[in-house]
Parts: structure tokens; C-alpha cells; sequence
């Protein structure tokens, strides 16, 4: 995603324009803002904006910045639409798989009990036309940051957190279309614990598109001009993307307000996550401290020359020399004072790694290969807290320098990336 793209959605400002319309596939008419810092989430819900008397808003946070609406039901049809059709059968292929199973049979006999059905489907990981929200703007936050991205994937330089107008959604006289669900049941606690709730997918469109073409009826909106219309919006539904960094930071800070894994899932499950995430930490921390270890002892003795390794040790893709030549780009700029001791050397050593998983034959002589070298390189310093002002130089910094090693130079022994090859 180009940056150009990120710079059109403007910052949260509450004194200023806050919403953006894009109209594209990501958010399509869905108001959106950005914060730069998950630390500015906590001043975004103080503005007035999001206290209003008499409206109560609900939150959804999610892990990729791309990801839309969609009810997991969604996911089967090309157009994201659950039909009633399709609801109904599905429902019931559920209700005859569960007999047998469930303590409470009433769930399967009694026609006012679907709602909850679906509830105990959603829990128990089936695709229903459901939707889960909660009340907690931080409990949003956290399903935003809980889990790492993954290898393989696309770049994610933002997470997400989606804010539905709930007052508006509840009154059945001026949005009958979305349906809210607070099930009676919560045999696991989650839904109490989580102060959680459900929409209930249209059956005609999709949330957002339903939502948008009610409010539109309205006259407030038909005599509103078109730059009030991104704010008009975002009363009702808005969509704010949080920039994906500092994902340890954001959960340790949550932690120490009671939302967390075990807080969240009262199971074993729940319990699992969150000592698993612990241990994580720890095993952060410990590596940490035995990479500055490692640094002091190499500035305390330099290695002889005859001992270095120059090929590549067994098992992992980075010799010592790319690292330490790569560590030492890292130490360059100003800013890098700011990262904590012995995390430069880790950093170096995944970054390594992960370019020279993009090192294809001719990789030096190939736009594409060097564009996802220069990718690999920005989502290492991206995960790993690199100064954000210093990403770019570094980046290119380590790219002229493979090329320089790889024989491809520009006059000047610099490599111009906005030079076309």
C-alpha cells in the first residue's frame, strides 16, 4: 500500500476534519482516521465526538487494516450478502448436528430460541450471519493487537477499530433493518466478560451499505454539504486505523487495566493464550539480554580474522559478516539511540534473514525481487519498533549496499530507487 494512500486519510484532529470518505474497496463509504500511536486511542474516545449525549457506541477492532464487515456466513457468496435462504439452511443443518449435545434442548425446539442458537454457534466457531461487537473500546483494542501478523502475508501497516452508533441501530423506528443480539445465555462468561453483543447481517446487503442507505434518507443528510458528509457518517458508523506498531507495548498497557487473555476467555483457552503470551515476553526479554551480552563481548574482543565466518552457519540463512554489516546501517542514523541495547543485533539478524529469503536468481537485476527485498526489510524494522523516521534510510542504506556486494552500482556507488530498471 502506498504511503500517498495512508497521507490522503487525515489524522485524528478533534478540532479539525477528522473522517475521510475513500470510496474504494477497503472502507468503501465507511467514514475513516488514522492514529499514529496506539497511545492516542485512550484521547480520541475523550473528544467530544465520542460522548454525545444519549448515543452509545460499540466497537470492533481488527487484526488487518484490509478486512471488511463481513460475517463469517459472508464468506460463502461472491458479494458478502447472507440470504435469508442461505441462514435458514444453515441454521438448520446446525440444529440437527447439535441434538444430543447441548444441555439446554430448548435451544432446538423452540422457535424464539434461533437467535440464541446462533449465539452458541458463533461461540463454538460456526459461520453464522453474526457480527461481534463489544462495549468496551478497549476490549476492541485488544482483538485489534492480540495476535502477531503472519509469515507469508501481505503487509500490514495498520490495525483497525470500527465504531457503530448502537443507540441508532437499537431504535427499530428510524433503523429497523439491523438487528442487535444480547443473548440470555453465556454459558462461558465471554460474552459478560468481553461486554459483548451481536449484529445480526441484513439480508438484503451488507451492514455497512444498509446502514449508510438508511441514514442517507434522512434530511439532515440530503441538505448536508458534500465536505460535511464524511462527519454526518461517522455519527452512525466510522472506521479508524491504528498504526501497527508497538504491538507488545499496546497489550502490556492493557494488561495492566484487567483486558487480557484470561480476563477475556474465563476457559482454558482463555488461560492458555494468556501464559502463552507471557512466555513470549519472557523469551523477548531473555533474548534481548543475551544479544547485548553477545555485543559487549565482541567489542571486549575482536574476533581474529581467521575465525570469522564468512559462509553461512547451518541452520540459519545470515552470515556474521551480512549481519554485522547490516547492525552497523542500523546504528547509523540519530534515532537509534532510542532502541533499547542488544536489540539492533536481533534486528539485523532478521533482517537478513528475511531479505535473503527474497534473494531469487538475479535478484539484483529484477524491479520485483528488489521490491519485496525492500518490503521484507520495512515489515522486520515496522515489527520490531525501528525508528519510524529512520526506516526509509536504512532500508534503502541496506539495499545499496547488497548491490554494491552483488556488483549492480549506479555512477556514485549509490543505488537511485527512483532511477526505472
Amino acid at each position: 500500500m502506498e504511503n500517498t494512500y495512508w497521507e490522503s486519510i487525515p489524522v485524528w484532529n478533534p478540532s479539525g476534519q477528522c473522517f475521510e470518505i475513500m470510496a474504494d474497496r477497503l472502507s468503501g463509504r465507511i467514514p475513516v482516521t488514522r492514529i499514529e500511536r496506539w497511545q492516542d486511542f485512550s484521547s480520541l474516545l475523550e473528544s467530544s465526538f465520542f460522548n454525545t449525549n444519549g448515543i452509545q457506541f460499540v466497537f470492533r477492532g481488527h487484526r488487518r487494516y484490509d478486512w471488511s464487515l463481513l460475517p463469517t456466513l459472508g464468506r460463502l457468496t461472491e458479494n458478502g450478502i447472507v440470504s435469508e435462504q442461505l441462514s435458514n439452511r444453515h441454521l438448520e443443518l446446525f440444529r440437527r448436528a447439535v441434538r444430543g449435545r447441548l444441555k439446554d434442548t430448548s435451544l432446538l425446539v423452540e422457535a424464539e430460541q434461533e437467535d440464541e442458537l446462533w449465539a452458541v454457534g458463533q461461540h463454538h466457531g460456526l459461520m453464522t450471519p453474526l457480527l461481534d461487537w463489544t462495549y468496551s473500546p478497549f476490549v476492541a483494542l485488544f482483538f485489534a493487537f492480540a495476535k502477531e501478523d503472519q509469515q507469508g502475508e501481505d503487509d500490514n501497516p495498520y490495525r483497525a477499530v470500527y465504531v457503530l452508533n448502537k443507540s441508532f441501530v437499537a431504535d427499530d423506528g428510524r433503523c429497523p433493518d439491523i438487528r442487535l443480539l444480547e443473548p440470555r445465555k453465556d454459558d462461558h462468561g465471554r460474552l459478560v466478560n468481553q461486554a459483548g453483543l451481536f449484529t445480526y447481517s441484513p439480508t438484503d446487503a451488507t451492514i455497512e451499505n444498509k446502514l449508510i442507505e438508511t441514514i442517507s434518507d434522512f434530511d439532515e443528510f440530503k441538505e448536508a454539504d458534500e465536505d460535511n458528509e464524511a462527519a454526518l457518517l461517522a455519527h452512525y458508523l466510522c472506521k479508524i486505523y491504528i498504526k501497527n506498531e508497538d504491538r507488545q507495548g499496546c497489550l502490556r498497557s492493557l494488561r495492566r487495566m484487567n483486558v487480557h487473555h484470561a480476563s477475556l476467555f474465563p476457559d482454558l483457552l482463555g488461560a492458555s493464550d494468556y501464559c502463552n503470551l507471557l512466555m513470549e515476553e519472557e523469551q523477548r526479554q531473555r533474548a534481548l539480554a543475551e544479544a547485548a551480552q553477545e555485543l559487549v563481548a565482541s567489542v571486549v574482543k575482536q574476533e581474529p580474522a581467521e575465525q570469522k565466518v564468512t559462509s553461512k552457519s547451518a541452520g540459519t540463512p545470515e552470515s556474521q559478516d551480512e549481519v554485522a554489516m547490516v547492525a552497523a546501517i542500523l546504528r547509523e542514523p540519530a534515532e537509534s539511540s532510542q532502541v533499547e541495547p542488544g536489540r539492533i543485533q536481533l534486528i539485523a539478524k532478521q533482517l537478513v534473514s528475511e531479505i535473503n529469503k527474497q534473494k531469487v536468481v538475479d535478484w539484483e537485476k529484477r524491479d520485483i525481487a528488489l521490491a519485496k527485498v525492500r518490503i521484507a526489510a520495512r515489515v522486520v524494522l515496522r515489527k520490531n519498533g525501528y525508528p519510524v523516521g529512520a526506516r526509509e534510510q536504512v532500508v534503502e542504506r541496506i539495499i545499496a549496499t547488497l548491490l554494491q556486494a552483488a556488483g549492480r552500482v549506479d555512477d556514485g556507488g549509490a543505488f537511485d530507487p527512483g532511477v526505472p530498471r
